[in-house]
């Protein structure tokens, strides 16, 4: 897969999900902030990116005209760059998904 269709998928499943995803109403801890993240990784994964896909560590988050996009460093224009709790947020929520596959049987 592109980078370029990387994250049109993701920007497509960010834009339908709205402000679910980027302003759940509490803390990024709270459990609808997390339900909300898992449902967007779910939806990503039916569009076919993989958990494991190595673009995921270095994805950013840029605000451009009050909307939240993703972004690849080095695509686009880095004055709006808002990567923040986002990056540690998602690696979170990826190694919690993780965790099974990884555990011995």
């Amino acid at each position: 897969m592109t980078d370029r269709r990387f994250l049109s998928i993701l920007n497509q499943v960010a834009g339908a999900m709205g402000s679910e995803l980027f302003e759940p109403g509490g803390t990024s801890g709270d459990a609808a902030a997390i339900a909300a993240w898992a449902r967007f990784l779910q939806s990503c994964v039916e569009r076919g990116i993989s958990v494991g896909d190595t673009r995921w560590r270095i994805l950013e988050m840029k605000r451009t005209g009050g909307r939240a996009r993703f972004s690849l460093p080095g695509t686009g224009d880095d004055s709006a760059r808002g990567a923040g709790d986002f990056s540690v947020g998602l690696a979170l929520l990826m190694a919690m998904l993780g965790r099974d596959e990884e555990e011995p049987s």
